[in-house]
């Protein structure tokens, strides 16, 4: 056996597939722009199909595509020529899985397709093959080389392939504006469910909140936020109703503007009107309001507009949602 530099062989492999991965970006042209919306207006499910190590791949993208709500399934390449093939229906989008483009068994599968007038999509490291030229679509994303020393073990060129099925799926789930509440469906059990599980009322502050009246002076707000360490001060006004909130970032403005702080009443210098929320809301979706808004804390109301509680951004990651 040959004393060989292992951690170096395991580094050199990394980069190799790494570099592949960034010479497949430049790959992503209008065809995949196509294959896109082509899923998108599909009436039916997607199919993807695949041999081998391509199979494997191709079951993992028809696990990711239903997860992330575009419907899918996966048929083995040999059992589509013993039956299987009529899972398939017309208003269904194939896609192919084949680094060659040249697997015997997918291209005898082709004809079939053809009579139903379905559109085709291939993943495949060879835009020349007769898989692609047989294709409506194709996704290149061929290697120069494997990361195996041999150049024969599918290293690199699995990776690629991995790596469009993920761009296609995640792609599509964007446009479909697929939501945290939408993949909880799908994914009700396990850690990752019961985490998209939790509602805002499970993890909100409902204690020792910074409150101060709609008739405090600034120099009152000021201690109040400064005691409580979150950020804000909510401003109640008549029946305990919520009628503002005062962040640090309002703070610093204040000063920019003023020296003396005095004279300031908080109801003059408040954000009116804050952002507020139902404890039964996810959150998973409370987590999204705060990103889209840049800030770190949400206010829970009732349907009264009175206060029950509130969220940060630090509890919610805390609670395993990011």
């Amino acid at each position: 056996m040959m004393k060989k530099n292992k951690i170096t062989i395991a580094k050199n492999i990394i980069k190799l597939e790494s570099d592949s991965l960034k010479h497949i970006i430049k790959k992503i042209n209008s065809q995949f722009d196509k294959a896109c919306d082509v899923i998108l207006a599909c009436k039916g499910k997607v199919v993807t199909i695949g041999l081998g190590k391509s199979g494997h791949i191709a079951a993992k993208a028809s696990a990711t595509l239903s997860s992330t709500g575009t419907p899918s399934m996966y048929i083995h390449g040999a059992d589509c020529l013993h039956g299987d093939v009529g899972a398939i229906k017309k208003d269904d989008v194939v896609i192919f899985f084949s680094n060659s483009g040249e697997t015997k068994e997918l291209l005898s599968i082709i004809p079939l397709l053809k009579i139903l007038k379905i559109n085709i999509i291939s993943i495949t490291g060879n835009k020349s093959s007769k898989l692609a030229k047989a294709s409506n679509f194709v996704l290149e994303c061929g290697v120069k080389k494997e990361a195996c020393p041999l150049n024969l073990t599918p290293t690199s060129s699995v990776i690629t392939a991995i790596s469009m099925s993920d761009a296609l799926a995640l792609t599509l789930l964007e446009c479909r504006g697929f939501t945290s509440k939408d993949f909880m469906r799908s994914h009700p059990s396990g850690s990752l469910g019961k985490r998209l599980l939790k509602r805002v009322s499970h993890i909100m502050l409902k204690t020792k909140l910074p409150t101060i009246n709609i008739g405090s002076n600034l120099n009152k707000t000021i201690a109040t936020m400064t005691k409580f360490n979150l950020g804000i001060a909510i401003v109640l006004g008549k029946n305990k109703k919520v009628s503002g909130i005062f962040t640090d970032g309002d703070l610093r403005r204040i000063l920019q503007k003023h020296s003396n702080l005095d004279h300031l009443k908080i109801e003059d210098v408040m954000t009116r009107n804050p952002f507020t929320i139902h404890g039964d809301m996810l959150a998973a979706e409370a987590l999204n309001i705060l990103e889209t808004n840049e800030i770190t804390s949400l206010l829970i109301t009732s349907d009264t507009n009175k206060l029950s509680g509130v969220i940060t951004l630090n509890a919610i990651l805390r609670a395993g949602i990011e």
